[in-house]
């Protein structure tokens, strides 16, 4: 073992990686602009196992850390911004995250909108791609801010931020009384910014948290 934190549990009986059947189906384009688009073969995150085409461009990196890397990127179709966490399937662990994020629904943590597998450079080495909702904020920049103010946090953002963490460590435990080992309240993602109105996501897959450390 590696010694690093990973959101992962060991698991010694996991042998390989899951080979996907849309495995590799990248392709690499340029539009009109220029701008590089990329078009991948994605499952949605809620719903029917039906792959579709999703077609993303304008891929910055955003967030880095023992986890993997996060980009932001443009859905071509609809011009909205989403978060693409793409994480090592190491074989001496058992990811659970996917398994996780496909069964929550909930208006405090962040939306699995698709997810798709990768290549790496290395050979047998394989990626998995969550596309998620992007969520310009994270509470880790807003405490940062008001530290190096000097200002205490506001008791009414504490109060909502306790308020959605909350509300989403209520509903896990839920989930998990009917469906026994699926997944612990340790798994559960965190709420998201001030700003963020109904949908108070966490922070796009923990880029800020997680690449901080």
């Amino acid at each position: 073992m590696s010694g690093r934190p990973r959101t992962t549990s060991f698991a010694e009986s996991c042998k390989a990686v899951p080979q996907p059947s849309a495995f590799g189906s990248m392709k690499v384009s340029r539009d009109k602009d220029g701008s590089k688009v990329t078009t991948v073969v994605a499952t949605p995150g809620q719903g029917p196992d039906r792959p579709q085409e999703v077609s993303y461009t304008d891929t910055k990196v955003i967030g880095n850390g023992s986890f993997g890397v996060v980009y932001q990127a443009k859905l071509c179709d609809s011009g909205e911004l989403i978060a693409i966490k793409k994480v090592l399937q190491d074989k001496r662990f058992k990811n659970r995250e996917l398994q996780i994020m496909r069964k929550l629904d909930h208006c405090n943590i962040v939306r699995l909108r698709y997810f798709f597998y990768s290549s790496g450079d290395k050979k047998d080495e394989v990626y998995l791609n969550l596309v998620l909702d992007y969520v310009p904020e994270t509470v880790y920049r807003v405490a940062r801010h008001y530290s190096r103010a000097k200002q205490t946090l506001p008791m009414v953002y504490v109060k909502m931020y306790m308020y959605q963490l909350f509300r989403t460590s209520i509903l896990i435990p839920a989930h998990a009384r009917n469906q026994p080992g699926a997944f612990t309240p340790t798994n559960a993602s965190a709420p998201s910014d001030a700003n963020s109105g109904d949908r108070g996501h966490t922070t796009n897959a923990a880029s800020a948290s997680n690449a901080s450390t």
